[in-house]
């Protein structure tokens, strides 16, 4: 099926992200002057909303602010307290709205953090996710109707498998699952026949970098291939490298927070992400949780979202650091402000005996659905053998042997799995990584 045809259903079936997307590419002018003023009349919108719609607030406000009509700019925000993950958890029918007139469907984030978040979504909020990430993927080549593959896991639209849904036909998605690559289903995507049409790869940048291992082996490479988008961890510049190196194409990174309402992504010229405002506000605070405005100061990323009147957040803390990058235009003309790379999402791989290599987005979309579970973490300490570090929170019901047999099932049996039930080890510096591959990295160091 051509391009256009595809374009003219995507646009039939959903006509309000293919406007949103092009309001969108009509704003990458606006001045910060603007983009602030645009935010600042959604913040003096959603804060009254809360006050009156969202019962969590009322409560979590009460000595910060008497009147909703205080919040008027982003600056106002630093006189509310901030959310966190456990509020969210411990509060969910208290923070989503009482307005029976807002319809809204579950949502949950990919996890990525380790402690995965169930949250509600409306509509035209899911709607102006997908067109920022239309935009971000314009600036890597690509237009709507044109082939694309996913690569990755649920987060970015893919399952265990690589089967598509009637979804996929008519977005003109094909999909690659990251969670269990090896070298005979890279053959398989070879060989397929929409592999040398696709115009575009999505997803983890792991995965894809693993993919493109065996598509060296094979000498293969997407004949129409444009470009490549890296979304749901850090790219570490060595991945990016790789990538770009097999594929021949620029790779650029891409950074979303579904639950904040977050969306940025460099442009071809790969200097800062551009930091869309359509959704949400964001503050990078310091240990004090003063604002910081400077560029180049790493702080924490707190979000506001303001277009999901289901669950809105409000000063929402993410887990991320990150920097100002530029507040200038960049060469490719667009002006929104750029952020820096995202430090915070880093995740190594499993490597199992078989040859196959699981990357941390894989196995966040295995554990969000372990309800009560608080937190975790995959240590590789042999060729074969896994240690899972998980913490239990006071809904947690799961006993060993069930756990077991569910990472058996969803991950894989040919390694000895080895439960504790801790907390995940942290880095000196306070990181959760997802994955931490100690015998890889003795390997490599006696290599």
């Amino acid at each position: 099926m051509n391009t256009l045809l595809h374009k003219a259903m995507i646009c039939a079936a959903v006509p309000k992200r293919i406007g949103l997307y092009a309001l969108m590419k009509q704003r990458t002018s606006w001045t910060p002057e603007q983009i602030q003023h645009y935010q600042e009349k959604q913040l003096q919108k959603i804060i009254p909303y809360c006050w009156q719609h969202v019962p969590f607030y009322r409560s979590h406000w009460q000595g910060s602010i008497d009147d909703p009509r205080a919040i008027r700019t982003v600056a106002d925000l630093q006189q509310l307290p901030l959310l966190t993950k456990d509020h969210v958890r411990d509060n969910l029918d208290a923070l989503t709205t009482t307005d029976p007139s807002v319809k809204s469907t579950p949502a949950r984030t990919g996890g990525s953090t380790g402690r995965p978040i169930i949250f509600r979504m409306t509509d035209i909020d899911e709607q102006l996710a997908w067109a920022h990430m239309y935009v971000g993927w314009s600036w890597a080549g690509y237009s709507i109707g044109d082939p694309f593959l996913v690569v990755g896991g649920e987060s970015v639209g893919v399952g265990l498998g690589d089967k598509r849904t009637f979804r996929d036909k008519v977005i003109n998605r094909w999909v690659n699952s990251g969670s269990n690559m090896t070298l005979e289903r890279a053959k398989a995507l070879v060989a397929s026949p929409y592999f040398n049409t696709i115009r575009l790869i999505y997803g983890y940048p792991n995965s894809i970098r693993e993919l493109c291992e065996y598509l060296a082996q094979l000498n293969a490479k997407p004949a129409a291939l444009k470009g490549v988008v890296c979304t749901a961890e850090v790219m570490r510049p060595e991945v990016r490298e790789r990538i770009q190196q097999v594929l021949g194409v620029k790779v650029l990174d891409q950074y979303g927070l579904n639950d904040g309402g977050l969306h940025a992504c460099e442009g071809p010229e790969q200097d800062g992400l551009h930091l869309s405002f359509h959704r949400g506000i964001l503050e990078v605070l310091d240990e004090q949780n003063q604002q910081i405005h400077a560029l180049a100061q790493t702080g924490r990323a707190v979000a506001t979202l303001f277009s999901n009147l289901a669950m809105p957040f409000i000063r929402y803390e993410t887990g991320d650091r990150v920097h100002w990058h530029s507040r200038a235009p960049s060469a490719s003309d667009v002006c929104w402000p750029r952020i820096g790379p995202v430090d915070g999402r880093a995740g190594d791989v499993l490597h199992f005996p078989s040859g196959r290599k699981v990357p941390m987005p894989g196995l966040t979309l295995v554990m969000r659905w372990i309800d009560g579970l608080d937190s975790y973490q995959f240590i590789q300490t042999d060729a074969d053998k896994v240690t899972v570090r998980l913490a239990r929170g006071p809904n947690f019901s799961w006993d060993e042997a069930r756990v077991l047999q569910y990472l058996r099932d969803k991950i894989g049996d040919e390694v000895e799995w080895n439960i504790v039930w801790a907390a995940p080890e942290l880095t000196q510096n306070g990181k959760l990584l997802i994955i931490r591959n100690d015998w890889l990295k003795s390997t490599s160091a006696i290599a």
